[in-house]
């Protein structure tokens, strides 16, 4: 059998794309693998917010009482993030058995098809819904890598499924338009299954309403069916209202700044409502409080040091850099900032610079570590006027050194995110 690190190794060395966006593949896997994508799930999309709000559902489920698996992408500070049960990282020895089984499916599959086979997120996913069954989780909320309805998660039933926001990104993939992405997002919403989303642009609730017409779902929209009000700053965090008909919660609390993580803390609500309902499971105001209050993302706006005052953020597209910035100037307000921005080459990089360059911030430019996707210092927008640094580290150093009382946000890229979470936490979360 393999050891951890070479089972990790293995897992990446796996081709990233496949030739066809179909689920034959995965399918086949996981049918080998006992088709264990028949068990009770939750299925979240959006441009940006899916991580958060997914985590939130799994906590608000598990105060509960519930055993709750959780799937997302990509992770922060080691692989076994991305596999959880009850916010517990799938522990190595485990995560090497799922993966001896699901070689072991592959193995068998290919005795009748030699050249059978499954790009990386596809045998991630198969043996996460594996693990997750073997496991005998009650529930398990999976996160969609990218768009929905050819997404390899998209082989489930959900008890409901979630939409936190729609944005352009990933255009090879889900095209150009509004319209475009959230027809491939709305492609989640399953027959007869609830689904909750936020309140979106115009074009993607149309593309909605078309896959809600077409499913005969049950639809609940932020700010129509549920909302929040009287939102504030608590620290590090923010309180707000909850009210969905009758049913109210009054100043609930999420560790999380941005308005955007009320919005997502109001979406995790109703999704856990409508998966306990639909699971018969008796819900109580007092556990979905409890499990919010628990509800930390790392590199969402998170704070990593008091003094001097470090953040790190992993917003990566337009929709996502506007979100950082109403973040910025809610818990900054007019003190300067400085932002120390790493973009994959791949990205809006264009209006991700013009949009932070029209701010007050202090905009210092950087490259995304150990990334082949990252964008050369020499290729950023205006990089010819802006201040650059051959690495975060030289940036860090230099606020630290000429602005030492004044915030500083890492921001740009998930993977330069977790570079400076890895770096200055080390085994510390």
């Amino acid at each position: 059998m393999k050891t951890y690190d070479e089972t990790v190794a293995a897992i990446h060395a796996l081709p990233r794309l496949a030739k066809t966006g179909g689920h034959e593949r995965i399918l086949a896997l996981l049918h080998a693998l006992g088709d264990p994508q028949h068990d009770r799930y939750v299925h979240v999309t959006g441009t940006n917010g899916k991580g958060s709000t997914a985590s939130g559902i799994a906590h608000i489920m598990e105060a509960s009482g519930l055993k709750v698996g959780l799937y997302t992408s990509p992770f922060i500070m080691r692989f076994n993030e991305r596999i959880m049960i009850d916010h517990q990282p799938i522990p190595d020895a485990d995560l090497v058995t799922a993966a001896a089984t699901t070689d072991a499916a592959m193995a068998k599959l290919r005795e009748t098809d030699p050249d059978f086979g499954v790009n990386e997120f596809e045998y991630i996913t198969a043996l996460a819904f594996w693990y997750f069954h073997q496991q005998q989780v009650d529930l398990a909320v999976i996160e969609v890598g990218i768009g929905g309805d050819t997404d390899s998660t998209n082989v489930i039933t959900p008890e409901v499924s979630v939409i936190t926001s729609v944005g352009l990104d990933h255009a090879k993939l889900l095209g150009h338009t509004i319209k475009s992405v959230a027809t491939h997002k709305a492609g989640i919403i399953k027959p007869q299954r609830p689904v909750v989303t936020a309140a979106l642009p115009a074009d993607a609730m149309a593309a909605v309403k078309k896959r809600v017409a077409e499913t005969g779902s049950q639809w609940l929209v932020a700010g129509q069916d549920f909302g929040t009000s009287r939102a504030a700053l608590d620290g590090w965090g923010q309180r707000f209202d909850y009210q969905a008909g009758t049913f109210h919660l009054s100043q609930v609390f999420v560790p999380l700044v941005g308005n955007y993580q009320v919005q997502n803390a109001a979406l995790a609500i109703a999704a856990s409502r409508v998966a306990a309902k639909a699971m018969n499971w008796p819900l109580q105001p007092q556990e979905i409080r409890r499990g919010l209050a628990k509800n930390t993302w790392p590199a969402r706006m998170e704070k990593l040091s008091d003094d001097p005052l470090i953040v790190i953020d992993g917003g990566h597209n337009p929709q996502g850099i506007a979100a950082m910035l109403s973040a910025v100037k809610q818990v900054f307000n007019d003190e300067r900032v400085t932002l120390i921005v790493g973009v994959l080459a791949d990205k809006d990089v264009k209006t991700i610079i013009a949009e932070l360059e029209a701010t007050t911030a202090r905009l210092w430019l950087v490259p995304v570590p150990d990334n082949p996707r990252a964008e050369a210092l020499a290729d950023y927008p205006d990089a010819g006027k802006l201040r650059t640094f051959a690495s975060w580290q030289e940036a860090l150093a230099a606020h630290l050194d000429e602005f030492p009382d004044e915030p500083v946000v890492l921001m740009g890229s998930l993977y330069l995110a977790s570079a400076v979470r890895q770096t200055l936490l080390g085994s510390q979360r």
